[in-house]
């Protein structure tokens, strides 16, 4: 008699542990993804004509992801408004926007879709990493209701988060870390009242996690390296290359060796505003790097890494 499909995730998903914790490393990707742009608009779209784009950039993230985890990738990250792109204002960014829970609500959406509110895209997410047995790390926006008790609560209503969530092999959500360092140009989002540092666990490893400006900046970045000890470092980023000083490898590379952690960034790829530059980074240096100014192609990056790099031998 053939296993029940939840039975067959769980035992493909013990089996994935149980060799994470046979061995010292792991194997990360990253995707840099050339994202599908939505047109120009100072009118909000319908929910359904926001989820078409999103679904058609989900379909290239979904292909990358299938590929990593064939390769054999236990951990996958995506960039920075790699869903949904950066065309908007506060108004028309709100059909793209969904309501991300607390990851201690311990949910699967790929299981459990109908628990919260309407939430396709966390609902796919959860699907291909659960179908793939893989962590996948997105970046999409998350929206908070708030009354005029609240001080801060804005004219609109509510809270808009840029924000990043992560999916365990399981489908179940893990991580949820709203942006804090936003930059100037971010004005559809809310920085958090406060900075948050964002972790969890894994069989190879403590991850922790922020976005793109907030490697800049001691809350998040230095705090979750220095005071809560993270082996490596999830990095969604839109990053534009200034040159000479904050090329995206070339910096990135200088953080994880400065910091000495492993960090996984995974930037956008748009060559009309130089946005490349993604990487699998150790204190030891580039494990593997992408740095693409000529084409318009989305490239996956794989490499094996130290799963506790403060243990190794040759941790600085």
């Amino acid at each position: 008699m053939l296993p029940s499909q939840p039975l067959l995730h769980a035992a493909v998903f013990a089996l994935a542990v149980l060799q994470a914790l046979a061995s010292d490393t792991f194997i990360a990707a990253v995707y840099e993804h050339a994202v599908i742009l939505p047109d120009a608009t100072d009118e909000p779209i319908s929910p359904d004509d926001a989820l078409a784009l999103m679904n058609r950039n989900m379909d290239v993230l979904e292909g990358a992801i299938k590929e990593a985890a064939q390769q054999g990738a236990h951990i996958i990250v995506t960039p920075e408004d790699g869903i949904y792109g950066w065309r908007f204002t506060r108004e028309t960014i709100y059909p793209y926007l969904e309501d991300i829970p607390d990851p201690a609500v311990n949910w699967i959406p790929c299981t459990d879709p109908t628990r919260f509110a309407p939430a396709p895209v966390q609902e796919r997410l959860s699907c291909m990493a659960r179908n793939n047995s893989i962590y996948v790390v997105a970046n999409i926006g998350d929206k908070k209701p708030c009354n005029s008790s609240d001080p801060g609560c804005p004219s609109d209503g509510r809270y808009q988060y840029n924000t990043d969530v992560v999916f365990d092999p399981e489908g179940k959500l893990v991580a949820r870390y709203h942006k804090y360092n936003l930059f100037r140009r971010e004005t559809q989002f809310n920085y958090p009242k406060e900075p948050e540092a964002v972790t969890f666990e894994t069989p190879f490893g403590k991850f922790g996690i922020f976005t793109c400006f907030d490697i800049l900046f001691r809350e998040p970045a230095v705090v979750l390296v220095s005071e809560l000890q993270v082996d490596t470092v999830l990095f969604p980023t839109a990053w534009m290359n200034v040159l000479p000083f904050l090329t995206a490898v070339e910096f990135h590379s200088a953080w994880a060796m400065g910091m000495s952690v492993n960090l996984l960034s995974a930037n956008t790829h748009n060559i009309s505003l130089a946005m490349t530059g993604s990487g699998l980074f150790t204190p030891e240096g580039p494990a593997a790097y992408h740095y693409d100014s000529g084409t318009e192609e989305g490239c996956l990056l794989l490499a094996e890494l130290s799963a506790r790099p403060r243990l190794s031998a040759t941790y600085p």
